[in-house]
């Protein structure tokens, strides 16, 4: 068996741990492109997760102090083959955060972005942890030279961003083998949207609401990008008492989807697997 290791960026509030909660029933309910073969050994933490989910409520955000927990399943796709085992190693979003801050990223993280098959960079709509300079001559400053002292403290967003993107270009993008690696880029909270901004797609929400790192995705010659809008459960829990209320009737599986360009018409549609995202990033 093949060992795939799919590797989650973004910084805090970013939308991963919903994913990963989301993501495992998702495998297991054995309905996507990629399907869960086996109960995962160690998946302690995603079913804490997904019990949130389950109890209609997000997952709350990762504490600064919590280490880094894998998430390692086999699986297939859906006709039974390519079966391999991927490798999804979570490491905290405020982890994150700090590495590009400190411009100092751990040996053994560096390792997983060299092993790396694919990757999933993050970003969601509306979070109050989104940093963002007076004005983007700033950000782009600050990524020639990240600033001292109290300009780290408070890293523009669009900057730590790009960052993911260069370290993904120095490891899994620098193999030099013939296929690009790839990279999934995921907008969470894609429900929140108007439908005019789910039409235009989650590539044209970044040129105008993250313009620099719309930039650099589009400059990179080192990995291959799809853009996917991402609702882990179809709707508000926190702030939409009557859809929590139709969403606790339903359950979880019935809820959740991404965001994708219609191969044929090139319109943007919801499509209720969740896999979707992975399967891309491993080239399926």
């Amino acid at each position: 068996m093949t060992n795939r290791s799919v590797i989650l960026l973004g910084g805090p509030d970013s939308g991963k741990s919903n994913y990963i909660g989301r993501l495992w029933p998702a495998l297991d309910a054995k309905t996507g492109m990629v399907v869960a073969t086996q109960q995962p050994a160690d998946i302690g933490y995603v079913l804490d997760t997904a019990d949130h989910l389950f109890q209609g409520r997000f997952a709350p955000r990762t504490e600064h102090n919590e280490e880094r927990r894998d998430f390692e399943v086999p699986v297939a796709l859906a006709d039974g083959s390519h079966a391999t085992s991927i490798v999804i190693p979570d490491i905290s979003g405020e982890l994150w955060q700090t590495a590009v801050r400190e411009s100092e990223i751990a040996q053994d993280w560096l390792d997983e972005l060299d092993r790396a098959h694919g990757a999933l960079l993050f970003m969601r709509v509306g979070s109050d942890q989104d940093v963002r300079p007076l004005d983007w001559v700033t950000s782009r400053k600050l990524l020639a030279k990240i600033g001292q002292d109290e300009d780290r403290e408070k890293l523009p967003t669009q900057v730590m961003v790009c960052e993911f993107i260069r370290y993904l270009e120095l490891t899994m993008g620098n193999r030099g083998e013939e296929a690009k690696p790839r990279l999934s880029v995921i907008v969470a909270a894609w429900d929140r949207v108007d439908q005019k901004t789910f039409s235009d797609g989650p590539r044209v929400y970044l040129e105008k609401e993250y313009p620099l790192i719309a930039g650099r995705l589009r400059d990179t010659a080192k990995l291959e990008i799809s853009f996917f809008g991402l609702s882990v459960v179809g709707g508000d829990l926190n702030d939409d008492p009557e859809f929590r209320e139709q969403y606790l009737e339903k359950g979880l599986d019935e809820h959740g989807w991404v965001a994708v360009s219609d191969a044929e018409t090139g319109h943007w549609v919801k499509d209720k697997d969740l896999t979707r995202p992975i399967a891309w990033a491993i080239g399926a």
